[in-house]
């Protein structure tokens, strides 16, 4: 096992750590678990940005426009995740959403399977993004490696819709 995969399942059982810890989401600790989780998805993001740029240098570098055109997609979709992250329904310390720390115990639990289930999305994402490196240095075709490019962004924009569906739990409006 590679020490990227290492530290990605490293990362992903921290933050499981991180959020019990905070006894999920329970009342007064709402935010702070929210917070975490939301800068654990930061974090993510501008590692897959950091991949992407070197995917982009090398494209340059080595005159791949439809490759480095791809990557300039993948920035845009990489920079809405971590907006959304950054500024998500209770990211405000003085935050007027109302069901903030009056879910219950059930709703807790969905919603950090939930959060769990992005992470876990994003991690998938940054092990493509890996390969996708991997096979620039084996000097695949340009059309194959657009293609793979096109794939990653397709989800990074699924864990970005994922993540953003966690609103709807806590508004109570998810029955899942």
């Amino acid at each position: 096992m590679d020490p990227a995969t290492l530290a990605l399942t490293a990362s992903v059982n921290s933050v499981k750590m991180l959020v019990s810890a905070f006894e999920g989401y329970e009342k007064g600790k709402f935010i702070k678990s929210d917070k975490a989780v939301c800068e654990e998805i930061r974090r993510r993001s501008e590692m897959l940005q950091n991949h992407f740029e070197r995917v982009h240098t090398h494209s340059h570098k080595n005159g791949l426009k439809k490759l480095r055109g791809s990557c300039d997609e993948i920035f845009a979709t990489i920079q809405s995740m971590s907006g959304d992250a950054q500024f998500s329904v209770t990211g405000s310390p003085r935050s007027a959403h109302i069901e903030v720390g009056k879910l219950s115990r059930k709703a807790q639990k969905k919603l950090v399977k939930h959060d769990l289930s992005t992470l876990n999305l994003l991690k998938e994402v940054t092990r493509d993004a890996n390969a996708l490196l991997e096979s620039l240095r084996t000097s695949e075709e340009e059309a194959q490696l657009v293609i793979t490019a096109g794939g990653i962004n397709d989800r990074i924009g699924r864990a970005r819709n994922h993540f953003r569906e966690r609103n709807m739990y806590i508004d109570g409006l998810v029955k899942r």
